[in-house]
């Protein structure tokens, strides 16, 4: 773990930002893989570089130090970075834009749409309204405008 500190710390002075706080957990709850979620905490200036629409500049610094540690240290790990808890809040986002737009399809009986969305965002409403036995999702359209529908279940 000490490696992978070591190589962000460089990224980072590399691109000229204060020395971060780096704290890494494991997470062995899944069958077939090991995740190392990496928490980065700088300065809220210094991340704001990072948080541009859905995030992208974030997921690209999370490729670059995938590619980094793994080439250093082959593994079939899986890497996560959240700088300042960024991820943590947009989850907890999604998913109350989840349950508000179900509520939504409920009350007027017509389908919603949502703004496009990465993947990983996507996946997050898929699977906040699963757990809603009268509401179907699915995502429509052609990336990067890939979008969630929000509708009652036929």
């Amino acid at each position: 773990m000490e490696e992978i500190q070591k190589i962000i710390k460089k990224i980072f002075q590399i691109i000229g930002f204060h020395e971060p706080e780096i704290d890494i957990r494991i997470d062995n709850s899944t069958k077939d893989k090991e995740i190392i979620n990496v928490d980065v905490s700088i300065s809220p200036k210094e991340a704001d570089y990072f948080f541009n629409e859905n995030g992208e500049g974030l997921s690209a610094l999370q490729h670059i130090i995938r590619l980094l540690v793994f080439k250093s240290f082959p593994s079939n790990a899986f890497l996560v970075l959240d700088i300042n808890r960024y991820k943590e809040g947009r989850k907890n986002e999604l998913m109350e834009l989840a349950l508000q737009s179900a509520k939504k399809v409920r009350r007027s009986k017509k389908a919603v749409i949502l703004e496009p969305m990465p993947a990983h965002e996507r996946r997050i409403i898929h699977l906040k309204l699963a757990e809603q036995p009268d509401i179907v999702t699915e995502s429509i359209g052609e990336e990067p405008e890939r979008r969630v529908m929000i509708r009652l279940y036929p």
